[in-house]
């Protein structure tokens, strides 16, 4: 894998974060996130199966990528909580999932050289807190109380699954939930 695909692959990646800097300004203004957010999910496809296309997807990057995907939702969600009160319980299950799932996948990468790919359990949990989001943005105490709950619950679900054969090699370069 040549530098410059690496460099290019975590520039692709890292670029996401400005559309979440974007989203918590407009949290901050009470403005809407709906299209921002929608930009965000689809960069995200988007740069993986781009990158992986061209050859250019590695583990930095895939790392890169969590990371990207965490610190977003941590800037979103401080805004959020900010302007929200009412949201910062369900905010802190969501927070203790992130990190415990990325602790998980560090004990992982640490003791196999594998990085984890969460498949069709992050992609629920990305949803769930995106879904989350849309909806607090709103400031409707009643719909944030139920998209709390729910994206809470898929949440704790999905994180249980980051346990499935933590620890053990696989192909040696991605563990695949």
């Amino acid at each position: 894998m040549s530098l410059v695909k690496q460099l290019v692959g975590i520039g692709a990646t890292s670029a996401r974060y400005g559309l979440a800097e974007r989203m918590a300004r407009r949290v901050a203004d009470e403005r809407s996130i709906d299209l921002d957010m929608a930009a965000l999910i689809g960069a995200d496809i988007l740069d993986g199966a781009v990158l992986r296309k061209f050859d250019a997807d590695t583990r930095t990057r895939r790392v890169a990528d969590g990371l990207v995907d965490h610190i977003s939702e941590v800037r979103v969600a401080a805004e959020v909580a900010k302007k929200y009160p009412e949201t910062r319980g369900y905010i802190g299950i969501l927070a203790v999932r992130a990190a415990l799932v990325g602790g998980l996948n560090l004990f992982h990468l640490i003791k196999t050289g594998e990085v984890t790919k969460g498949n069709v359990y992050q992609r629920t949990a990305n949803l769930a807190v995106a879904g989350f989001a849309l909806v607090a943005a709103r400031g409707n105490e009643r719909a944030t109380r139920v998209a709390g709950t729910v994206a809470a619950g898929v949440a704790i679900g999905t994180g249980i699954m980051h346990l499935k054969g933590l620890g053990k090699r696989h192909d040696g370069i991605t563990r695949s939930l």
